[in-house]
C-alpha cells in the first residue's frame, strides 16, 4: 500500500479529477473499493473474516509468484527470534508478506516491545515505500493485540509521520480504544486542512469507531466548505447528524447526475438516525417559495419510507467488511499497484 495516498479528490461541482503521481486508471475507475490507503487498511484489518479471505486470497496466487518471492518467504519462516523476524521486514513483499504476518501472530504479546522500537525507529528510513511498507505491517500487528496493542500504537504514535499517524488512527479506532480519542482530534486539527493527502481520512476512521461526537461536526464542516473524498458520504451515513441535512441537499443538486445518489443515501441514513422531527427543523431553515410545508412533508416521508438497509447496502463496505467477490477485485487491483 506504499506511495499510494491520495487517489480521488473531487469539489461539489464536479471539478476535474485530481490524481496522485503514478496513479492508474484502475485506481481513478474504482473509487467505491480502493478509495484511499487509509481505508483499504482498514478493510485488511475490519474483522477476523476479512482478514481470512484476506490471506486466503493472497494464498490463490501462491502458484504464479512462488518462484519470485520462494527465498523470502523461506528466511521468514526460518527466522529463530522476535529479533530477526522484524529485521526480515524489508523483504516482506508478495507472499512473503503473509508469512510474516503468520510468523508474528505466533508470538503474540511478546513481539511488542521489539515491534514498538522499530515502529519508532522507522522514521529514519530513508526509502518512503519501506518506511511505509513497515508502518502497514507492524500496525496492522498491534491491531489485534487488544489494549496492549492500543497501549503500544499510543507509545509509538509521536515518532511516526503523518502517513504512520493516520493509520494508527485506523487501529486505534478498530481497538476501540477511547484513551486515544483526544490524541486522534489533535492529529486530525494538524492535517485537516491538507486537502493534497488523504491523512484525514485515517483520524476520521478513528473518531468515528471511537463513536467520538466530534466526528459529525468535522463532517459537517468538510461538507460546508464543499470538501469532497472518496469518503465523504459514507462517513456521512456512518455519523452525520442534523446539520448535515441542507449542505447535503445541496449537494444533490450540485454534483453530476451520476453521484447524486452519494448525497441521497446519506440522507435517508441521517433522517433515520435523527428522526422526522429534527429533520422538518432543519428543512424549516431553508427560506425559498417553493419550500413551502407541502414540499417538506414530501421529502421527509420519502427519506424516511426508504428502509434504513438500502442505505446501508449501498454504503456496505462502511459497514461491514468485504465480501469474497469484492476482495478478490480490490487483490487484482492492489497487484497492479503495489510495489514489489
Amino acid at each position: 500500500m506504499g506511495n499510494r495516498k491520495k487517489i480521488r479528490r473531487d469539489k461539489l461541482r464536479g471539478e476535474k479529477t485530481r490524481k496522485s503521481q503514478g496513479a492508474s486508471a484502475a485506481q481513478a475507475t474504482m473509487p467505491e473499493l480502493l478509495p484511499s490507503a487509509q481505508t483499504l487498511f482498514r478493510y485488511g484489518l475490519v474483522d477476523a473474516q476479512t482478514r481470512e479471505l484476506m490471506a486466503k486470497g493472497a494464498a490463490a496466487t501462491k502458484p504464479m509468484v512462488w518462484k519470485r518471492d520462494e527465498d523470502a518467504v523461506r528466511r521468514i519462516e526460518a527466522a529463530k527470534s522476535i529479533e530477526e523476524l522484524i529485521d526480515l521486514l524489508p523483504v516482506a513483499r508478495g507472499l512473503a508478506e503473509q508469512a510474516w504476518v503468520d510468523r508474528m501472530e505466533r508470538f503474540e504479546d511478546e513481539a511488542v516491545p521489539a515491534s514498538v522500537a522499530k515502529l519508532k525507529a522507522a522514521e529514519n528510513i530513508p526509502d518512503e515505500g519501506m518506511k511505509q511498507s513497515i508502518y502497514e505491517l507492524l500496525l496492522g500487528y498491534f491491531r489485534w493485540r487488544g489494549d496492549v496493542g492500543a497501549k503500544a500504537v499510543l507509545e509509538a504514535f509521536d515518532s511516526l509521520d503523518d502517513y504512520g499517524r493516520s493509520l494508527a488512527c485506523v487501529v486505534l479506532g478498530l481497538l476501540k480504544a477511547k484513551a486515544s480519542a483526544d490524541r486522534i482530534w489533535s492529529f486530525y486539527q494538524q492535517v485537516k486542512l491538507d486537502r493534497n493527502d488523504t491523512y484525514l481520512v485515517g483520524a476520521l476512521w478513528g473518531l468515528i469507531d471511537l463513536q467520538d461526537e466530534r466526528a459529525s461536526g468535522a463532517l459537517f464542516d468538510l461538507l460546508r466548505e464543499a470538501y469532497v473524498f472518496d469518503e465523504s458520504f459514507g462517513f456521512l451515513s456512518l455519523a452525520g447528524d442534523s446539520r448535515a441535512v441542507l449542505p447535503l441537499l445541496a449537494a444533490a443538486t450540485l454534483m453530476p447526475k451520476d453521484r447524486t445518489s452519494d448525497p441521497l443515501m446519506a440522507l435517508i441514513s441521517i433522517a433515520h438516525r435523527i428522526g422526522r422531527q429534527a429533520f422538518m427543523v432543519e428543512l424549516d431553515k431553508t427560506l425559498s417559495p417553493k419550500n413551502t410545508p407541502q414540499v417538506r412533508e414530501s421529502l421527509v416521508n420519502q427519506l424516511l419510507a426508504a428502509p434504513l438497509d438500502q442505505a446501508q447496502e449501498y454504503f456496505a463496505t462502511f459497514y461491514r467488511g468485504l465480501k469474497p467477490d469484492e476482495l478478490a477485485q480490490g487483490l487484482q487491483v492492489l497487484g497492479r499497484l503495489r510495489p514489489t
